[in-house]
């Protein structure tokens, strides 16, 4: 409770920030230098699923109410055992089943509080669902996923395979967004892994790469 105030102020900073940059697209080259996974993972999520949002051309107050959510997404991890969520080898699968629970964990805890508004909580619970309803806590899919639990599972899904964890190193940013490709449609929302697409970039202006033809290109 003491701090609501300053998650309210920061949800506010981080909107302000990015409203106020009219070219509005991340480098995330740059963005992957914390090792306190779960509190930078938590700030990440929340930058993109702005960027998106603001791409989506959402209005203030959503936006608002989606750095709120975005950046709360992972609350009810706190309530998971700390060997669990940091195990490097394979989970078991009452482990797994542990790890499923944090969605509705937190908006459980959340809710409880009276805080926030009702999307909010939504979009922390419905962070893991998928489009074709290979997701959880709920299995949802297609139009019962809301529009802030299909940002934040997008946004989620690309920090965490760009991130060290115990289990695995990160994924390259150009692996990481030919998975969310892949998945258009399917596991993801199309239209706004189209707009991630066109904000998100692994490669800013400037950096040599290797074509898949052998080419080197700028």
């Amino acid at each position: 409770n003491d701090d609501i105030e300053k998650i309210y102020n920061l949800a506010n900073n981080l909107l302000e920030e990015l409203l106020s940059n009219k070219e509005l697209i991340v480098n995330m080259i740059d963005i992957k230098m914390f090792d306190e996974y779960t509190y930078f993972h938590s700030v990440n999520v929340s930058v993109l699923s702005i960027v998106i949002g603001i791409s989506l051309n959402l209005d203030k107050n959503l936006l608002y109410n989606l750095a709120l959510s975005s950046l709360l997404h992972d609350i009810g991890k706190v309530f998971i055992d700390k060997e669990i969520l940091n195990k490097r080898g394979k989970l078991t699968k009452k482990e797994s089943e542990i790890i499923r629970t944090h969605p509705f964990s937190g908006y459980d805890y959340l809710k409880s509080t009276n805080h926030f508004p009702a999307s909010v909580y939504i979009g922390i619970l419905q962070h893991h669902e998928k489009c074709n309803g290979a997701g959880y806590p709920m299995a949802l899919s297609g139009k019962n996923i809301s529009l802030f639990g299909k940002i934040i599972s997008i946004a989620d899904i690309y920090d965490a395979m760009t991130s060290d964890r115990p289990y695995r190193k990160a994924l390259l940013p150009s692996e990481a967004i030919e998975y969310i490709m892949g998945g258009s449609g399917t596991l993801f929302d199309k239209e706004i892994v189209k707009y991630f697409v066109e904000r998100i970039t692994p490669y800013p202006n400037g950096t040599c790469v290797r074509l898949s033809n052998n080419s080197l290109a700028l």
